[in-house]
């Protein structure tokens, strides 16, 4: 009897691994043609078709396209977080705050997040979900808590809170107008992101003459 419960054990912890390993594959299928075709473009026929699997299986791991967009963005999110919290602590607040704004622009214009900020106004139903809202409630909380290290070092205009700064970093880097700027060959992203995090720490950081000595 203990040698089959272990057997029957083994055998479901082998079938989720092999769930787990092909929902990553599909994922990882559904970024290339979001790079090269657009949320727009994408279909779950032709998702299933480049994983090598039928429509049938492929929607055992997603009911929808707007499943694997809110899959998707939950791991951008997660991302996100992991990539704020990695800055070195040993830098001033300030430099860690202008790198955040940085990171974030630079990785908003790679093929497959930028599928996805093209595609914003359909995927506010993914916004909506709660999964998206705590993920980016702990984003939210991961860049205040640098705020909050900045105004204790006196890096930030006085009467700014580390909410208000926040506020101010993530407005910036979600405008959803600087995809027109790269398209209309005005500005690089690289250039972008230079500039946004430029008014940004310009914008919030205290300035040298207001520091007494």
């Amino acid at each position: 009897m203990i040698v089959e419960e272990l057997t029957v054990t083994a055998k479901s912890g082998l079938r989720e691994r092999q769930r787990r390993e092909r929902g990553e594959t599909i994922l990882q299928a559904a970024f290339a043609l979001l790079a090269e075709k657009g949320y727009d473009a994408l279909t779950m026929e032709e998702l299933a078709e480049r994983v090598g699997i039928s429509r049938q299986t492929l929607y055992h791991h997603f009911a929808s396209k707007e499943d694997i967009a809110l899959r998707a963005v939950m791991i951008f999110a997660e991302e996100g977080i992991q990539s704020i919290r990695s800055i070195d602590p040993q830098l001033p607040p300030i430099d860690r705050l202008e790198r955040v704004v940085r990171w974030m622009m630079e990785v908003r214009f790679t093929p497959t997040r930028a599928a996805f900020v093209k595609a914003r106004p359909i995927l506010m139903h993914v916004k909506a979900s709660p999964e998206y809202r705590e993920a980016f409630d702990r984003r939210a909380r991961a860049i205040q808590e640098i705020a909050d290290a900045a105004i204790e070092a006196g890096q930030i205009e006085p009467g700014l809170s580390s909410a208000m700064v926040v506020q101010v970093l993530l407005a910036l880097i979600c405008d959803p107008s600087y995809e027109q700027l790269v398209d209309s060959g005005k500005a690089t992203p690289e250039e972008i992101a230079s500039s946004v995090a430029l008014f940004f720490r310009r914008g919030v950081e205290r300035r040298k003459d207001a520091i007494k000595v």
